[in-house]
């Protein structure tokens, strides 16, 4: 039995994201056709489909909006990923170029780089069994994680006071935030108590998951020099280590509340939109729809982890936006970058309207 719930851990949080990241590959230039781009665009398709169909959900069924929401989402999970393979099988056959090797190049590397890249695997290793062993606790989990057992258990989403157990009105601060209940989902489809997914199965998958998208950050900013990129991982994952200097810094919600919204938000959307901009921002880059989708599903995608991630990537896509079109001397990087912006646009207008009583659920 644990071995089922094991492996189907290994489906919903590894296998179906990275086969979801493979929809968007062929618009993306050769060099960004990797498993960890596919993994990246994977959880940002991700938590984009689970927003699309979780917010209706949460605003309109008063009771069993969990069950709903399950049977809505897993069909069209499992659809996008077998698309997924199904694209990249048609593109290969097409002729496009994938680069599906691990850790490529790393065989003709020099033998410092292989010891800087084996020390960053061991605190990556050690940062892991940490997280799992030593799971922190805070007095976030008496919200965040009780909506996700309440979501699994009682069959209702944002609802019930977490606090109290009672019934009440749909808590519209956070209900269009719903990481907690993705992780009631991923506890639901696996058998596993939601508390269990929260503490301990999330983090062994959102950790490495940042650490790929800091290594997409490496080799963007270094260009050519790929020698620097083992170093660069390792000073990033020894300052994850050593930044717990206060509870508010983004390496102590990176390792000690890795499963709630607010850490997603700060250690994987924020980067992952300056990341985005940098590809768009070389010179060499020519196939730039792929990456365009992907800061456009983003912009959507953040308000799975908080509503103001989304506010906040709006806002760099709007500002980076403006110096890219004036480097570029291309005013339709402006469209481009507002058109990006219309779905979290239209969410930050939603929950406005929920907050101030415009619209009443």
């Amino acid at each position: 039995m644990i071995v089922l719930k094991v492996l189907g851990l290994i489906f919903w949080l590894l296998a179906v994201p990275f086969c979801m990241g493979l929809l968007p590959m062929p618009l993306l230039e050769r060099r960004l056709r990797t498993p960890g781009v596919a993994f990246i665009a994977g959880y940002i398709l991700l938590f984009t489909l689970f927003e699309l169909v979780g917010i209706p959900v949460v605003l309109c069924a008063l009771y069993n909006g969990f069950t709903i929401l399950v049977k809505i989402f897993t069909p069209l999970a499992l659809l996008c990923a077998m698309a997924g393979i199904f694209v990249t099988w048609k593109s290969i056959k097409g002729g496009k170029e994938y680069d599906f090797s691990l850790l490529s190049g790393l065989r003709e590397s020099a033998w410092e780089e292989k010891l800087i890249i084996g020390l960053f695997f061991l605190l990556v290793g050690f940062q892991l069994y940490m997280a799992f062993v030593n799971a922190s606790f805070d007095g976030d989990d008496a919200y965040y994680g009780a909506q996700a057992l309440i979501a699994q258990q009682l069959d209702t989403l944002y609802r019930v006071n977490p606090y109290t157990g009672r019934s009440s009105p749909l808590d519209v601060r956070h209900a269009l935030a719903l990481f907690p209940i993705w992780e009631a989902y991923i506890g639901s489809m696996c058998g596993v108590h939601a508390t269990i997914v929260c503490h301990s199965a999330v983090p062994l998958v959102l950790i490495p998951l940042t650490y790929v998208l800091y290594g997409q950050l490496g080799k963007t900013l270094l260009g050519k020099r790929k020698d620097l990129l083992p170093m660069f991982l390792f000073l990033i994952a020894l300052w994850q280590v050593f930044g717990n200097i206060s509870i508010y810094t983004t390496e102590t919600f990176f390792l000690t509340r890795t499963w709630q919204g607010k850490s997603f938000a700060g250690n994987f959307v924020i980067p992952a939109v300056i990341w985005i901009f940098l590809c768009l921002g070389k010179e060499e880059t020519q196939e730039k729809k792929g990456l365009w989708l992907l800061l456009t599903c983003l912009n959507f995608a953040g308000g799975a982890s908080s509503s103001l991630a989304i506010l906040l990537s709006c806002l760099m896509t709007a500002g980076y936006g403006v110096l890219f079109a004036f480097r570029h001397r291309k005013p339709g990087i402006l469209i481009k970058a507002g058109l990006s912006c219309v779905p979290g646009g239209a969410y930050v207008l939603l929950y406005i309207a929920l907050t101030h009583g415009w619209l009443v659920p």
